[in-house]
């Protein structure tokens, strides 16, 4: 009798899956290193720490967290904080991304505990528990996904499915390097929500809607616009006004269950709230405070979310085009979920085009599009399903395109990690410049974007490539009504402006951002005449360049007289040069003003403000 060691066609795709994963849990092994907290995943991280070693989470005094960022290089702001009502300092993300590290963060800070190792929460053995132990949520969406396919699919299309998913897309980079990120969890969440709302529609089983309930809440834990994944299992089925009907009813029919499900996703949602309520007062409560970003749901960015160089999806996960392509299989075969996926896709997306800064910081292509995988790994597969029906030559092109945007993937992942593309700053003559090298030059990055997330130089390079423009000048020597009592002759500038403790703030120069400019960033050039007393003992005047909308200000810059150049009682300058950052709305204002933070009186003349726009 022979005996076969090679997988069963009815077993392959389980053989498939079980390869993926030993891909990705060896190159998230051989890709970890010693700062995998910081940035967003502080954020999320950080409520583990403050409970259970710094016996902080009310955040009552942040030096702890200072000290760290002092041991460790976790962020350049924390903007992992915010502001609650009364200025008190709160955490900036919701707590559900920790309650997934929380196993990991007990076995790290056992492992500290008696390793040598400082058991603050930071040191190796916390940074190594938790990267290599969500390892398990990316096994588990794997399982699902699995299972999710083979209901609809043979073994074959789900096989090459997850192949496409997770060797294809940037699912494999935010699955190895940034595993701790949220594009893991909601990848699970999506796929666990995915296969209870089958489950419960085919058996009605309360254990599968308590299950639908507590994934959904801890989904809207991790990311809060993700709730509407809620509209999957309440969509389920319907396509039509009879299909409503019969989903209506049997709604009503099993309603008893309802209250159990709502209460049991109530107990996961309560340290939420509870902790809202006893910061702010209130038990829902939005600390997402930043005026710079946010959702501008009236000016998506869908053009450059599919398209961009920057990160367009289309240009960095080709691959996921037959999923669009498979909307239209899908809806031809299979009504019942053709409706509540599509709404779902087009809903999630339209959102996350909405995001101001909609390429997602140093993601690979868009990071949010990975919690729709799992939904639009089913439209590729009905995709693969007809493609299957065709003839052998429809399939080997098919075959000879997804191979060679599988071996992009995964070639354009390792420039992603070796610095060649840029993570903030790329153009379309920069991505075809080094398309496909392994080393790039000086001159291929002078093609690359400027850096306005964190450009902080003060030099404006090469003015001659750039066309100046004043747009605000004050010299105070027409008459103003509204500061005529602050008017004063000097032998020097002639009329000046002097602000005291009743004029803190000079006029400001002011403008839209469409005024200034229709390019991606203009260079600004702001200087100010200014006369300190001699003697003078307090705060020195600031010269304030800052963008400003209703929820308030960002990229505040203020920039002090250098007294070690211009000494009091003798008129100095003070001159700045900035690049605008990445803004939200053209309509935002720019202003320039002088904050005079002194009772005594300080004098300022000819305050000029010029933009400096690239050709």
């Amino acid at each position: 009798m022979r005996i076969s060691i090679m997988p069963t066609i009815k077993s392959r795709s389980f053989y498939v899956m079980t390869g993926l994963i030993i891909i990705l849990i060896i190159f998230r092994i051989i890709t970890l290193h010693d700062n995998e907290l910081s940035w967003d995943v502080l954020g999320y991280y950080i409520h583990l720490p403050a409970l259970f070693i710094y016996k902080d989470h009310g955040l009552s005094d942040l030096g702890w967290i200072h000290q760290l960022m002092e041991l460790y290089p976790l962020t350049g702001t924390l903007y992992q904080i915010s502001i609650g009502p009364d200025g008190n300092p709160i955490f900036f993300f919701l707590m559900g991304m920790s309650f997934f590290y929380l196993p990991w963060f007990l076995i790290g800070h056992l492992l500290a505990s008696f390793s040598g190792y400082p058991a603050d929460g930071f040191s190796l053995p916390y940074q190594y528990s938790l990267a290599i132990g969500v390892i398990s949520y990316t096994i588990i969406g794997l399982v699902y996904l699995r299972k999710i396919l083979l209901n609809f699919f043979n073994e074959r299309i789900a096989s090459v499915v997850m192949v496409i998913i997770v060797l294809g897309t940037n699912y494999f980079h935010f699955m190895t390097v940034k595993n701790l990120e949220t594009a893991n969890i909601l990848f699970l969440m999506v796929t666990l929500i995915i296969w209870n709302t089958i489950q419960w529609h085919k058996n009605f089983s309360l254990k599968n809607l308590i299950s639908l309930s507590v994934f959904i809440v801890l989904t809207a834990l991790a990311k809060p616009s993700e709730v509407l994944v809620v509209l999957i299992p309440l969509l389920w089925g319907v396509y039509n006004r009879e299909t409503l009907i019969i989903k209506f009813n049997l709604i009503k029919q099993h309603l008893r269950q309802f209250p159990i499900a709502i209460f049991a996703g109530f107990l996961v949602a309560l340290p939420q709230m509870i902790y809202w309520y006893l910061e702010t007062g209130n038990i829902l409560y939005d600390s997402y405070k930043n005026p710079g970003v946010g959702l501008d749901l009236f000016s998506p960015h869908i053009i450059n979310v599919l398209f961009s160089f920057k990160k367009g999806w289309f240009i960095y996960t080709p691959v996921m085009i037959f999923s669009v392509f498979g909307f239209y299989y899908l809806y031809k075969k299979n009504k019942a979920i053709f409706a509540p996926l599509l709404i779902y896709v087009l809903v999630a997306f339209y959102i996350l085009s909405s995001w101001t800064e909609w390429w997602y910081g140093a993601s690979f292509s868009i990071r949010p599009m990975i919690t729709l995988y799992p939904i639009l790994a089913i439209s590729t597969g009905y995709f693969l399903e007809h493609l299957f029906t065709k003839k052998s030559f429809h399939k080997a092109v098919f075959a000879i395109i997804v191979v060679f945007f599988i071996a992009l993937n995964l070639f354009q992942t390792w420039q992603l990690n070796n610095y060649i593309i840029e993570p903030y700053r790329m153009t379309r003559d920069y991505y075809f410049a080094v398309f496909g090298k392994t080393k790039i030059t000086d001159e291929d990055r002078k093609l690359l974007a400027p850096d306005l997330a964190f450009n902080e130089s003060s030099v404006i390079p090469d003015k001659s490539a750039f066309r100046m423009r004043n747009f605000g000048f004050y010299d105070f020597e027409e008459e103003d009504v509204n500061l005529k009592n602050h008017l004063s002759y000097d032998s020097v500038n002639g009329v000046v402006l002097r602000m005291d403790s009743t004029l803190n703030f000079s006029p400001e120069i002011r403008t839209t951002y469409r005024g200034l400019t229709d390019k991606d960033y203009v260079w600004i050039n702001a200087k100010v005449d200014v006369l300190i007393p001699a003697g003078f003992k307090e705060e020195l005047p600031l010269l304030v360049l800052t963008f400003n909308r209703k929820e308030g200000n960002y990229h505040y810059r203020s920039y002090a007289i250098d007294t070690n150049v211009y000494k009091p009682g003798s008129w100095g300058k003070i001159e700045v040069e900035m690049m605008t950052p990445n803004i939200r709305s053209t309509s935002d204002y720019f202003l320039v003003y002088v904050w005079n933070r002194s009772k005594s009186p300080v004098y300022i003349d000819n305050m000029k403000t010029d933009a400096y726009e690239p050709f």
